[in-house]
């Protein structure tokens, strides 16, 4: 579009002759006077000249804005809070917009400033069969650095043979190892185990570093099918990897030779972890032994060889366990290892079954037994410090003259051994100083201590102080720890000697000793007369225990020290769980439950038992019922090895599956429902072809509908579907269906 010039009072002088300028120079400045009052605001001539400016919404006189409101948006009340040349401008954005929640919330911005909800009843209404079930599917691969760049891109094997889309990535640490996994889509093909994956238009590996599919768990064979199980009961899959479960598709309705396990007697001792021994049975029916056969000694059959260990034992049968492949037939005579009696073989029954065992599955009557991890039997003979080399380390100071070896050495000192109790929570150490200024007590140093014993040295004066009696608290110099007397015993003289096997200016170490030796006496060499003040006196004898906290273990370590205790939290079986009955078993099967470290101990109950080794589980052999036969693997959980073998179980049931994993290809999740619009719930709503229908909607405003339907309708309300309101104060919703929403539809 052409321009035109804005003022033209600038060219008027242009148009007149020549002679005007010079004859009538007045009359030109009138004229040019009068256009530049024409073009002033408001005057024919400014109006005449602003006509393409009025007819942008941006630049025309404010009288015109009611016409374009007029021509455009006619229904917008005045009112409206945005501006109304930015409203105008852009209203084809709200018409365009019609029909759709975008149109009504920015209506209600433009119009009153507010922010509303819409509640779309459609949404919320219940569908039969309307929900969306998906079943996730991955790869588990092997673990490279450039895994997570392969979201978003199409994977092929080496072959072309499959290729599918990552979606996702993620990696575990189960057990130690790191297991990566590549959710996949758009499956076409099959990858398989060893297959080499590469992302189709993307270089990221060469085939030797490229990732490997390892395989998930496919399918799981059952080997013992335990008992009471239904069909449809879901499993989890305990083994290397986690997360896998199945489902039970078959069971056996009647299956012979289970061993039902019988809680006869809890025992007391043990921990969830105790040891259970369940062993298959062959009961050896006999005659004419000679003398009694020995618990635990095996017996050998003359004829054949065959052998076992003896676990149960009277003068007509014998119970045996491990007892091999060869038999004992009617007639043998057998021998035994221990006791050699001998006795002949009448009848073998027995020696059938297998997989039968259970877990602890509770513990009640719970008590605290500490031990330590130290076996001592061995240093049951070790000398200690009188005799041997070196037996004696003196750490030495202010040496005066010289100490030879194999010179005798010798000390005494005056000793006073005070028997209490610390009242704080710090013991009084060795080589500190104790006092108590208020009773004039000082100069008491403790050379040996024991926490509640404490042996001091010093002066007669010192440690013969009137006020050192039972009830006074003395405190040591560098601890601050506070000791209180409850016994002074009579003051003795402590004297040592012994040989010189190593001599130097810090220590002398002595053999031969005899006696004992006090830090801050003097220490004489017979021979040369040479003196040294004792510092510290360290016992040599050392016991090498393993667990021991300290350094060196020797006479002179605090016995917490050396042997420190472990406590462990044990009592007695309360129930069974994981239990397999197994399957072909003709008698009852050796159980026998331990808990090693508290058999060790050789602990005795109150009924005269061993704790831990005194539990009773009986058996008995029945035909199970629910035996599983077959189950389907629903989730491929992550991390298992191929043909490796777990238990399935089911919280509900103590009885437990025993299986062999198959690990092939692709993996799958349990699955999950996208939607929920066929869930009854108190959200979906049934239809009712009023308010809840599929041609609704509900406008949540703070306002009541009367005040904005009619704007809505003219500018962005759908047609065909039906309008509500809902008045909301605040964030208050006043939900009134009958009132609120039957008005409105009366409106309409």
């Amino acid at each position: 579009m052409s321009s035109i010039e804005k003022y033209i009072s600038p060219f008027i002088a242009q148009q007149f002759p020549a002679f005007y300028k010079e004859q009538g120079p007045n009359f030109i400045a009138f004229v040019k006077a009068y256009y530049e009052w024409l073009e002033q605001s408001n005057n024919v001539l400014n109006h005449s000249r602003s006509v393409l400016e009025y007819i942008d919404i941006d630049t025309t006189a404010d009288r015109f804005i009611q016409d374009f409101k007029y021509q455009y948006v006619q229904s917008l009340p005045d009112t409206a809070v945005v501006d109304e040349r930015l409203l105008q401008k852009h209203i084809l954005d709200l018409y365009r917009a019609k029909g759709s929640p975008r149109a009504i919330e920015l209506l209600f911005r433009i119009a009153f400033g507010e922010d509303i909800e819409l509640y779309v009843p459609s949404e919320f209404i219940f569908k039969p069969s309307d929900n969306t079930w998906t079943v996730p599917t991955y790869l588990e691969v092997t673990s490279i650095p450039e895994l997570n760049q392969l979201v978003g891109h199409t994977i092929t094997n080496a072959d072309g043979s499959a290729r599918a889309i990552v979606e996702n990535y993620s990696k575990r640490i189960i057990n130690g190892r790191t297991v990566s996994s590549l959710e996949i889509s758009d499956l076409i093909g099959t990858f398989k185990n060893g297959d080499r994956i590469f992302p189709v238009n993307l270089s990221l590996y060469s085939v030797e570093n490229s990732p490997i599919v390892l395989g998930s768990l496919l399918a799981i064979a059952v080997n013992s099918g335990g008992q009471n199980f239904n069909v449809g009961d879901l499993l989890d899959v305990s083994g290397s990897g986690i997360g896998a479960k199945a489902k039970v598709v078959s069971v056996t309705s009647d299956f012979s030779g289970a061993v039902d396990f019988i809680l006869a007697k809890g025992g007391s001792g043990y921990t969830t972890n105790s040891v259970v021994t369940v062993k298959s049975t062959l009961n050896l029916r006999i005659s004419n032994p000679s003398s009694d056969f020995t618990i635990g000694e095996t017996v050998t059959s003359s004829n054949t060889g065959a052998n076992g260990t003896v676990t149960f034992a009277n003068t007509s049968i014998l119970q045996l366990i491990d007892f091999g492949t060869l038999t004992f037939n009617e007639g043998d005579t057998i021998l035994g290892s221990i006791s050699s009696s001998n006795a002949v073989v009448t009848r073998a029954l027995g020696g059938a079954g297998e997989n039968a065992t259970f877990k602890i599955g509770s513990i009640v009557n719970k008590e605290i037994i500490s031990y330590s991890l130290e076996v001592i039997d061995s240093y049951l003979s070790t000398e200690l410090d009188s005799t041997g080399s070196n037996t004696f380390s003196l750490e030495v100071s202010s040496i005066s003259g010289t100490f030879n070896i194999g010179d005798t050495v010798q000390s005494s000192a005056n000793s006073v051994l005070l028997e209490g109790s610390p009242t704080s929570n710090v013991n009084v150490q060795e080589n500190e100083e104790l006092s108590n200024s208020s009773l004039g007590i000082s100069g008491l140093y403790v050379y040996r201590s024991d926490e509640s014993l404490i042996w001091v040295t010093g002066t007669d004066a010192n440690i013969q102080n009137a006020n050192i009696v039972s009830g006074v608290i003395l405190v040591a110099n560098t601890s601050n720890a506070e000791f209180q007397i409850s016994t002074v015993y009579a003051k003795e003289t402590v004297v040592g000697n012994g040989i010189v096997e190593i001599a130097n200016s810090t220590h002398i170490n002595l053999s031969n000793v005899n006696g004992y030796f006090v830090t801050t006496s003097s220490l004489v060499d017979s021979n040369t007369a040479a003196t040294a003040t004792i510092d510290n006196v360290i016992r040599l004898t050392d016991w090498s225990f393993s667990n021991s906290s300290v350094l060196i273990d020797n006479l002179d370590s605090v016995i917490s020290d050396s042997l420190p205790e472990i406590s462990i939290e044990v009592g007695s079986i309360g129930s069974l769980t994981a239990i397999n009955p197994g399957s072909g078993y003709t008698t009852k099967p050796y159980i026998n439950v331990k808990e090693p470290l508290v058999v060790s101990l050789n602990l005795y109950d109150i009924d005269g038992t061993i704790k831990g080794n005194n539990a009773i589980i009986d058996s008995q052999i029945t035909s199970a019922e629910g035996s599983v036969s077959s189950v389907e693997v629903i989730d491929s959980g992550f991390g298992y090895f191929d043909n490796e073998s777990v238990t399935l179980s089911n919280p509900d049931n103590t009885s437990i599956i025993n299986g062999s994993t198959i690990v092939y290809g692709l993996g799958k999740g349990s699955g999950k429902w996208l939607n929920r619009k066929s869930f009854p719930s108190d959200i979906t709503k049934i239809q009712d072809s009023f308010f809840y229908q599929n041609y609704s909607y509900e406008i949540i405003a703070n306002r009541m509908l009367s005040s904005y339907e009619t704007l809505v309708r003219n500018l962005v309300h759908p047609t065909g579907v039906a309008l509500f309101g809902r008045y909301r104060s605040s964030t208050y919703i006043v939900d009134d269906l009958d009132t609120v929403e039957q008005s409105s539809i009366q409106q309409q």
